[in-house]
């Protein structure tokens, strides 16, 4: 088959754990998630990071394009008492950047942290998103995910 000349090929996304070295990458993603995070302290970014990092049952994944970060997602399983002490698994921080928003990086950024959950035995995978960001809604929900709950948070 032949390329129209012009023609771009796929970027070819890879899922991997984060590094040490991918911190600067995080923070430039969280604050695409949230501009509020554009005023997180570094030093405490730093600390956090490195003890996320340490995290048993913590799995912090990057997308990449070449060496690029182009997304990321936090999988915490959870272990658990109910459900015949089986695990459940938290998504949480879930970010593509912005000009890779709808080019595969996001289906196989989840696709990556669901299936981790289930490797780990979980019998579920729950992850929350604010209430305005409808185009994750449309998203989340095309990929399989269900609304089924309330949730509520109470902030210090």
């Amino acid at each position: 088959m032949h390329r129209a000349v012009g023609a771009e090929r796929p970027a070819v996304i890879a899922i991997r754990p984060a590094t040490p070295g991918d911190l600067d990458a995080l923070l430039r993603l969280y604050v695409q998630l949230s501009a509020g995070n554009a005023a997180t302290d570094p030093a405490r970014t730093a600390n956090a990071f490195a003890a996320m990092l340490r995290t048993p049952n913590l799995h912090l994944l990057v997308a990449t394009v070449g060496e690029l970060v182009v997304g990321t997602v936090t999988v915490v399983i959870v272990p658990n008492l109910t459900h015949n002490a089986t695990p459940w698994a938290q998504l949480e921080n879930m970010v593509v950047d912005e000009t890779r928003r709808g080019k595969g990086v996001g289906q196989q950024l989840l696709r990556a942290a669901v299936d981790l959950a289930w490797e780990a035995g979980c019998y579920k995978v729950q992850l929350q998103s604010a209430n305005e960001r409808e185009d994750a809604h449309r998203f989340y929900a095309a990929f399989g995910f269900a609304p089924s709950s309330v949730g509520f948070r109470l902030y210090r």
